[in-house]
């Protein structure tokens, strides 16, 4: 199955902060890695590891954040047919500050960022993929390939945290399933409680509508009657990537036609082991472990 894979090209600093800061002088950290990251970045990798034939969308320059990233995707089995390369170009940068209970804040520049064209993609590009996943950051190519996936019959999953409100509202009514965190569902609804924003935002969009929220577990509802997927109690040591993953995970259950109680639970557990490592790309597990450890495997056996 292949997938294609669209957003928001990053390269992060991961930092595990000190709890008492010397401000003005040195301070030594436990660890500092440097890792590619985003929301489209992150989920390519973990697809790939899932078996499936993936590849991610995005201009390369002759830089060394270019070559971070792309040697970031490929070693996680990416493909790189559509890097297009941009002299100009550079990925994005994040410095992520993680605390002792697996916090995170997150500095970042854009500066140097440039969003993928739809002039260098065409309908003829995506007939042989079996699934786009989009952000909400490269509004104008994801808009252009969500489109593009409709017009061709192909299942599309959006991970979307933030935008322009119509363009939200656009892009809800042109995926297939929409994955939002609880901020994102509240902000296009305009309802504070998790359930009514879940209504309020199935009620936009054909899509199967899942909102995410972290330790409190994901929501979903499938013709009127509410789903609900606790989040899997783990040793947290860091967040980074544990929506990435859960969006892409919940891709992979799509395409093995997994239903949709199954897609949350496949999702939530692959997560739920990301969240163990620090970084969220240095655990990413494979179809083998998830077939031999996924609670939706154990319980079958």
């Amino acid at each position: 199955m292949k997938v294609l894979c669209s957003g928001l090209n990053v390269v992060d600093v991961l930092v595990s902060t000190p709890s008492n800061i010397n401000v003005g002088g040195k301070n030594a950290c436990e660890k500092i890695l440097l890792q590619g990251g985003a929301p489209a970045g992150n989920a390519a990798c973990a697809i790939a590891k899932l078996g499936h034939e993936t590849s991610f969308l995005g201009y390369f320059g002759n830089n060394p954040l270019s070559m971070v990233a792309k040697s970031e995707l490929t070693k996680h089995g990416v493909k790189d047919d559509f890097f297009l390369y941009k002299e100009e170009a550079s990925p994005a940068i994040a410095v992520v500050q993680i605390d002792n209970h697996g916090e995170r804040t997150v500095l970042y520049s854009t500066k140097s960022y440039m969003p993928f064209s739809s002039k260098d993609i065409d309908k003829k590009s995506l007939k042989n993929f079996d699934l786009i996943l989009v952000d909400g950051y490269d509004t104008e190519i994801n808009l252009h390939l969500l489109r593009l996936a409709n017009d061709l019959g192909i299942m599309s999953v959006l991970d979307m945290e933030t935008a322009e409100m119509n363009i939200m509202k656009t892009m809800l009514e042109l995926c297939s399933d929409a994955i939002l965190p609880l901020e994102a569902a509240i902000s296009i609804s305009g309802k504070e409680d998790t359930i009514e924003a879940l209504k309020a935002v199935s009620k936009m969009t054909h899509a199967q509508v899942v909102i995410t929220d972290g330790a409190n577990g994901a929501f979903a509802l499938q013709k009127g009657e509410l789903i609900y997927q606790p989040a899997f109690k783990v040793k947290v040591v860091d967040t980074t990537g544990c929506g990435d993953s859960f969006h892409a995970a919940y891709a992979s259950a799509l395409l093995q036609d997994f239903n949709l109680r199954d897609r949350l639970v496949y999702a939530s557990y692959y997560a739920s082991q990301v969240a163990q490592h620090y970084g969220g790309r240095t655990y990413l597990p494979n179809r083998s472990f998830m077939e031999e450890h996924c609670p939706l495997f154990v319980k079958n056996k």
